[in-house]
């Protein structure tokens, strides 16, 4: 009884699909058919300052009901940064 007898064999687990070179295209398809749109530049928080500042102050001071056109414009800010909302 050695060594080796005791380890188990290091034969691929079934479940696991064997390394294929179609994921690749996959991603690739994927990447080309998503539309084309800015990759942020800085994080969420640090994004649309003046709009976000507008719309803090006008939900606070009068409901969110209220302030529909101020969020609007943040979040199209937002998108226009490249943020995902």
């Amino acid at each position: 009884m050695g060594a080796s007898d005791s380890k188990p064999s290091s034969s691929p687990s079934p479940s696991l699909p064997p390394p294929s070179h179609h994921s690749s295209t996959l991603s690739t398809t994927t990447a080309a058919s998503a539309p084309e749109t800015p990759k942020p530049k800085c994080k969420p928080c640090c994004a649309c300052p003046d709009t976000r500042k507008l719309r803090d102050e006008c939900v606070f001071a009068n409901g969110e009901e209220n302030c529909v056109e101020l969020i609007k414009a943040h979040q199209d800010c937002m998108r226009a940064q490249g943020f995902n909302i």
